[in-house]
């Protein structure tokens, strides 16, 4: 078993948030653009936790390398001597990273984005002064989630055609050729998911009514 119960159902849990906080956001349905939204924050903080106490393979020190490794990778990549890795690879490494860091950061300056006039965040009264400034970022960054996503969708692609790895279907199942640990903590794992995301989406009772 290489995914964990709680790191596949964070994985496509997340993958529902980010979609659903995207097009909610684009269509103005500030309800469950917020919903969505915490719901992505505290995705997010269950797997900074589980990266740390979690499964093998969702831990970060098992996947997140120097350039030394990188590079390594991507030349074994050109000469087509690389061996499937049992977790992320390197460069799947950089894009867990990267989307987690950006949907970190939204949900973030999420909280206390606010434009005096249709929304304040859940947490805007605790520095009003910032608003503005969270509410600019916070829009600037939504930008940056479809050439993610994009970037995401055609890795998964090239390793589906070129590499012959179903890394979709592993994330479904769990299941991999390559040897693992067996996973232990599930039931944590399960309840601290649980915890995370009811905390987050809590705090949508904090935001004023608009």
């Amino acid at each position: 078993m290489v995914w964990d119960l709680p790191t596949r159902l964070f994985h496509w849990s997340f993958v529902i948030s980010i979609v659903g906080a995207f097009l909610t956001g684009r269509e103005g349905n500030l309800f469950w653009h917020e919903i969505f939204g915490l719901a992505a924050l505290g995705l997010f903080v269950f797997r900074i936790i589980w990266g740390v106490i979690g499964h093998e393979t969702a831990r970060f020190k098992t996947f997140i390398v120097g350039p030394h490794q990188i590079w390594a990778y991507l030349t074994s990549l050109a000469h087509r001597r690389n061996r499937p890795a049992p977790g992320h690879n390197p460069l799947g490494a950089l894009s867990v990273l990267a989307l987690l860091g950006l949907m970190g950061t939204l949900g973030v300056t999420g909280l206390w984005t606010g434009d005096d006039i249709l929304y304040e965040g859940p947490l805007t009264f605790l520095a009003p002064d910032w608003a503005g400034f969270a509410g600019r970022w916070h829009v600037l960054l939504q930008q940056l989630i479809l050439p993610l996503v994009g970037l995401h969708l055609a890795a998964l692609v090239a390793h589906r055609v070129f590499l012959k790895e179903r890394l979709v279907q592993r994330m479904l199942t769990g299941g991999s050729d390559e040897a693992a640990h067996k996973p232990t903590r599930t039931r944590l794992g399960l309840v601290l998911l649980v915890v995370c995301v009811g905390a987050a989406v809590s705090l949508a009772a904090l935001t004023p009514n608009y």
